[in-house]
C-alpha cells in the first residue's frame, strides 16, 4: 500500500494515514493479514517523523484493526484466523451431537425437532435480535442489511448511526454484535463503547452499475463529490481510490463539503463536472427531483462477500 498526503488538508498528517488504511480495507485493496508499509518505511516515502508514522499506527492497533510485530512489520489483523475457526467448529460439531443424541433419547426425530427449534429460533431472534447492521443513514443501512441477509440466510435488522445512538439501553440488552463497514467503524465503536457489543467491519465493493456509470466517464472530465460537513475533510480522501479503481486517469474529482456548494441542481446543470456524487449521509435527504437528474448520484457499493465470508464464523452464523 503506497501511503499519500495533502498537505493542504485540514487533517492531521496521523489522521490522513489511518483514513487511508480504513478506505483501502473499505474497498478491499487491503485484507485481513496483509502487511503494511513498515514504520522506517512510511517515514521514508512521506518524509515525516518516526513517532508520527508510530502514533498512526499505534491508533488502528487500539482500534483493533492492526497489529505491530517486532520483526514482522504491521499487519492488518486477522480476525478470524484458521485455528480458531477450526475449534469453533469442532464445538458447534460437539454441540450438534449432543442435541442429536439428546432429541433421539426423547424419542424424537431429529429432522422434525431441528425445524421445530429453527422456528423457534427466527421467533426469539425476531423479538430480541443478536445482531445489528448499523451503517450512516436508514436507507442505506436497510440496502446492506438485505443483501448480509440474503448472503447468511438469516434476517439482520438494520439501523442507522442516529438509530443506534438513540436506542435506549433495554433495546440493545440482546445485542451482541453490529455489523457496520470500515469507515464507519471507529464511530459505531464510540456509540456503544460501554455496552459491550462487539463491532465487526466489513468491507464493500463497487456495483456494477457503478463500474458502468464511471467507467464512460470522457477523459479529462471531472467529477464533483459533495460530503456533509461532518465527513469533510476525511472522507473526501475515498476520492482518490474511486480514481484508481473506477476511471481513467486523467478523471479529476473535486471533492466539496455541503456549506461550500449552494445549489446542487444548478452545480448539476452549470455542465461544470460530468457526474455529481452526492454523499450517503446526504442522499436520504435530497428532494426525489433532484436525485432523479442526469449527471447526479451516489456511492454505489455493497458488502463484499469475501469480508462476510472471513467474519462469518467470528459472528457465529453457520451457513
Amino acid at each position: 500500500m503506497d501511503f499519500r498526503l495533502d498537505k493542504h488538508s485540514d487533517l492531521p498528517v496521523v489522521t490522513q494515514l489511518q483514513v487511508q488504511v480504513k478506505i483501502a480495507l473499505l474497498l478491499g485493496q487491503l485484507r485481513p493479514g496483509d502487511t503494511l508499509p513498515s514504520i522506517r518505511d512510511v517515514e521514508r516515502q512521506l518524509g515525516i517523523g518516526r513517532n508520527v508514522a508510530l502514533q498512526a499506527y499505534r491508533g488502528l492497533e487500539q482500534s483493533g484493526i492492526v497489529k505491530l510485530h517486532h520483526g514482522k512489520g504491521v499487519l492488518v489483523r486477522k480476525h478470524l484466523s484458521y485455528d480458531r475457526k477450526r475449534s469453533r467448529s469442532r464445538k458447534i460439531e460437539d454441540l450438534v451431537n449432543d442435541v442429536l443424541r439428546k432429541a433421539e433419547e426423547r424419542g424424537l426425530m431429529p429432522s422434525a425437532f431441528g425445524r421445530y427449534v429453527y422456528q423457534r429460533a427466527i421467533e426469539a431472534e425476531s423479538a430480541q435480535p443478536r445482531i445489528l447492521y448499523a451503517d450512516v443513514g436508514k436507507a442505506i443501512a436497510g440496502e446492506r442489511a438485505a443483501y448480509i441477509s440474503n448472503f447468511w440466510r438469516i434476517n439482520i435488522p438494520s439501523v442507522s448511526l442516529d438509530e443506534l445512538a438513540e436506542m435506549p439501553p433495554a433495546k440493545l440488552h440482546s445485542v451482541s454484535k453490529i455489523l457496520t463497514n470500515y469507515v464507519r467503524f471507529d464511530e459505531v465503536r464510540a456509540i456503544v463503547k460501554r455496552k459491550r457489543i462487539e463491532v465487526i467491519p466489513l468491507g464493500l465493493i463497487f456495483t456494477d452499475e457503478a463500474v458502468a456509470e464511471f467507467s464512460h466517464l470522457p477523459r479529462n472530465s471531472s467529477v464533483c463529490f459533495i460530503f456533509d460537513d461532518r465527513d469533510f475533510p476525511w472522507l473526501k480522501l475515498i476520492a482518490q481510490p474511486y480514481k484508481r479503481i473506477l476511471t481513467d486517469s486523467s478523471v479529476k474529482f473535486i471533492p466539496k463539503p455541503l456549506s461550500k456548494v449552494r445549489n446542487i441542481a444548478k452545480l448539476a446543470q452549470s455542465k461544470l463536472y460530468s457526474c455529481v456524487v452526492i454523499s450517503n449521509r446526504l442522499w436520504e435527504n435530497l428532494p426525489e427531483s433532484i436525485r432523479k437528474m442526469p449527471g447526479i448520484t451516489r456511492p454505489q457499493l455493497h458488502i463484499d462477500p469475501a469480508s462476510l465470508e472471513e467474519v462469518r464464523i467470528r459472528a457465529g452464523v453457520i451457513v
